[in-house]
Parts: structure tokens; C-alpha cells; sequence
């Protein structure tokens, strides 16, 4: 009997420690699933920063990159147009002798002129246009023409008081037409 009883009690024992240990199984694998969550979420949300920092970054680098190359090929652009307008003023002492601007030049001193009026004035030109300068106003007593080998190809007009400067020379004109040739130029690029 105490035998039995002994062997009741060793089942009884085994049955709690097997319901001890599946619990304790069940308790250990819910706390596991629970840490493993966790962990996959705190992993998840650490890497959606890093993410989130990286594309940050990559979208600043690239922003700063496509600036970079936006001021490279403006710089290659005024450098071009430089190289451009450069060899154009280079031309301009070989064009006076050209019937293209000899017939275009009584305009030149026509728009010049326009811009002093009446007023008494000195035009100033290099001494191959001379004659033809002076064949354009002599019909006006107010104006000197002063030729110099030295000046630059064209005219300009001053005011016998200086108060008014009008550069209608062939470099002036370039200047002034600069920014609409620069447009016409880089558009055949």
C-alpha cells in the first residue's frame, strides 16, 4: 500500500512537474516570441531611420552634385562665348574696310547723332572713315570730326561739353548686341 501510495504521489509529482514544465515551456516561448517582436520591431524602426538618413543624405549629395554640374556648364558656356566674342573683336579692324559696314555706316552716325541732337559735338573715328564721316553730316555745322589711326573702329559722338558720350563703335554695337548674340550662338550648340 504505501507502495501504491508511493507510486500515486511519484505520478501525481510527474504530472505537476510536466505541467510545470509546459508551462514554463509555453512561458518561455511566448517570451520569446514577444522579445523576437520586439527586437524586430526596434530593428525595423532603426533601420527605417538609417534609411530615412541615408536618402537624406543621397538627396542632398545629388542636389549638390546636379548644382556642381549646373555651375561646370555655365562657367564651359561663358568661356565658349567668351572664346566666341573674343575672336568676333578681333575681326572688327579688318570689317571698316568692308562695303557691307561702309554702307551701313551713315546710319551708325544717323543713330549716334540722334541720341545728341542738336547739340554741337566732336565725332571721333579712325582715320579711314574719315571722309566718309564727314561726307555723312556736312550739312551740320555743330559737328567736328577728329580722326586718329589709334581709335577704334567706328564712331563716337561726345558733346562738346562732355555730358553726353555715345560709343557707336563696332564694339560698343557687339556689347550692346551681346546678350541676343550669345542666345543665337548657343542655340546652334
Amino acid at each position: 500500500m504505501i507502495d501504491h501510495l508511493l507510486a500515486a504521489l511519484e505520478r501525481e509529482a510527474a504530472g505537476q512537474a510536466d505541467a510545470l514544465l509546459a508551462a514554463a515551456r509555453a512561458d518561455a516561448d511566448r517570451i520569446t516570441r514577444d522579445v523576437e517582436a520586439r527586437l524586430a520591431r526596434q530593428q525595423s524602426e532603426v533601420l527605417d531611420a538609417r534609411a530615412r538618413e541615408l536618402r537624406g543624405a543621397a538627396q542632398g549629395a545629388l542636389g549638390e552634385t546636379q548644382r556642381a554640374a549646373r555651375k561646370t556648364a555655365l562657367e564651359a558656356r561663358d568661356r565658349f562665348l567668351a572664346r566666341v566674342f573674343e575672336a568676333a573683336r578681333a575681326m572688327l579692324p579688318a570689317a571698316l574696310g568692308s562695303d557691307a559696314y561702309r554702307a551701313a555706316l551713315p546710319g551708325h552716325v544717323a543713330d549716334a547723332l540722334h541720341a545728341v541732337g542738336d547739340e554741337p559735338a566732336v565725332i571721333h573715328c579712325p582715320e579711314s572713315l574719315g571722309d566718309a564721316v564727314r561726307t555723312a553730316v556736312a550739312d551740320r555745322k555743330q559737328l567736328v570730326v577728329t580722326c586718329d589711326a589709334a581709335a577704334r573702329p567706328g564712331v563716337t559722338v561726345t558733346t562738346r561739353d562732355g555730358a553726353v558720350v555715345v560709343d557707336n563703335t563696332l564694339e560698343g554695337r557687339l556689347e550692346r548686341l551681346r546678350q541676343r548674340l550669345a542666345i543665337q550662338v548657343l542655340a546652334r550648340l
